[in-house]
């Protein structure tokens, strides 16, 4: 399928801010077959681990906010749309998923009409963004979808190994946060209530996320 593109990227634009560090390293993970290697050799089984938690839940849409490469599509049982800020990653999914729907935007300002999912994800994503963001973000995805917020990402704990510390301090996100804090953002949005929660620890083990489900109300 073709991409759209309501809110194109601008060729040459360096959309990095101090929270989302898309010019770290020189932008070398905006190129899709690197970030596709990165995630295979050092969080190997992200999407698998997310499936596997959504099991158990009905839903026919999907809008994937933060889609980058496009790989949440595998959860999609039907409509599935992934947008996301980085025009490299879009054309590659065009590519690569062309069942789905993609195109460049801004989760701050979503492009369809209200209600028009049953499921929004927001994967591995919450970390780039600072608290009044993200906050903002979870109101734009409240007022997409029909029944369910999926937000997933790393998450800090206490026991964190140095290794795995150390890993985190390289990514290009500057907020990975504890369990309770992303709690506390979550109650601090109306019209949400969190459902139930799981968490999986990819390969090779040096990852821990934690998944939220969020009815909307």
């Amino acid at each position: 399928m073709a991409m759209i593109s309501p809110a194109p990227a601008v060729p040459g634009k360096n959309y990095s801010t101090l929270t989302d560090r898309k010019d770290r390293y020189g932008g070398i993970f905006e190129i899709p077959v690197i970030s596709r290697v990165v995630r295979l050799l050092v969080d190997g089984g992200r999407v698998r681990g997310l499936a596997k938690g959504l099991k158990g839940y009905d839903y026919a849409s999907v809008l994937d906010v933060g889609c980058g490469i496009g790989e949440c599509s595998a959860v999609s049982r039907g409509r599935y749309v992934g947008i996301d800020n980085c025009l490299s990653h879009i054309e590659d999914a065009v590519r690569n998923y062309k069942k789905c729907h993609f195109l460049v935007g801004d989760a701050m300002r979503l492009p369809f009409r209200p209600k028009a999912f049953d499921l929004c994800l927001l994967i591995d994503t919450s970390h780039h963004l600072p608290d009044d963001v993200f906050k903002h973000v979870l109101v734009e995805l409240r007022g997409m979808s029909r029944k369910y917020i999926v937000v997933s990402d790393p998450i800090v704990t206490e026991n964190q190994g140095r290794i795995s510390a150390f890993f985190y301090s390289l990514d290009r996100g500057a907020c990975f946060r504890k369990a309770a804090p992303l709690r506390e953002i979550f109650n601090a949005v109306p019209g949400i209530r969190l459902k139930d929660s799981f968490s999986y620890r990819t390969f090779p083990g040096l990852y821990v996320h934690h998944a939220w489900i969020l009815e909307v109300l």
